[in-house]
């Protein structure tokens, strides 16, 4: 598990390519030094798992479904990368829970310095998975614990502050290339977990029996329990404090 909180900046020295799996090289001038094979660590937000050790740089096997998910088939020698090793018992917690677990990937279609902040558009590659795009909400934009700032269809934009500017692949990174997307575990479990409840809800409602509509059409009435289920809905959970 991981926070979203950059520790370095790393360079790709290597990538080498075998049916859509392979291994990758990473040149680590300070986490190296405490990189051991075994080891997890985030490669621009992917949970990798080091699989040996040369001076400074570390490397990386990853899987096909990795390759297919990720934005590792875009990436070429002297790409820079963000890097974030797992967290420990006495980890601070500064960003979010990130798993490292990439849900898709984005698209660079805006960046531009806002005041002291630097906007960056991103489009959503994956549609479907556009109704985690949460106002204000967290997500890990190619490892980096970041907040949506607004949301436009299936774009979304993140302020992002100089520091972070410039000590991770954000500076770096350009219009029309691609970037890891993760979004919140906690965000995803309630909104699929509400959507679950929902269905669930209208089948029962559905099925006869003891259950039937109310005639304003707000819940479910059972007849012998003598109450009231109200719909669970996205603004049910809002007003509830289960979203933000």
């Amino acid at each position: 598990m991981f926070t979203g909180i950059i520790k370095e900046k790393g360079e790709v020295r290597s990538i080498t390519f075998r049916s859509n799996s392979g291994i990758l090289g990473i040149y680590l001038p300070e986490c190296s030094v405490k990189s051991y094979i075994g080891q997890s660590i985030a490669v621009n937000g992917i949970c990798l798992t080091v699989r040996s050790i040369t001076a400074k740089t570390v490397y990386f096997d990853f899987s096909p479904e990795t390759f297919k998910k990720s934005s590792l088939k875009y990436m070429k020698v002297g790409t820079k990368v963000n890097i974030e090793p797992a967290l420990s018992v006495n980890s601070d917690i500064s960003g979010h829970f990130v798993l490292g677990h990439i849900d898709g990937t984005g698209k660079i279609i805006n960046k531009r310095q806002y005041s002291n902040a630097y906007l960056i558009g991103i489009a959503n590659n994956a549609p479907e998975l556009s109704k985690y795009l949460i106002n204000k909400g967290s997500i890990a934009v190619d490892g980096i614990s970041l907040t949506i700032n607004e949301i436009k269809n299936n774009d979304f934009y993140v302020s992002i502050i100089p520091l972070t500017y410039k000590f991770t692949n954000l500076g770096d990174i350009k219009i029309g290339e691609f970037v890891n997307i993760e979004f919140d575990i906690i965000e995803k479990a309630v909104i699929d977990n509400s959507e679950r409840l929902l269905k669930n809800s209208g089948s029962a409602a559905g099925s006869g029996g003891n259950n039937f509509r109310n005639d304003a059409g707000h819940g479910t009435y059972n007849k012998n329990s003598h109450t009231l289920k109200k719909d669970i809905t996205r603004e049910f959970l809002y007003e509830n404090g289960f979203l933000k």
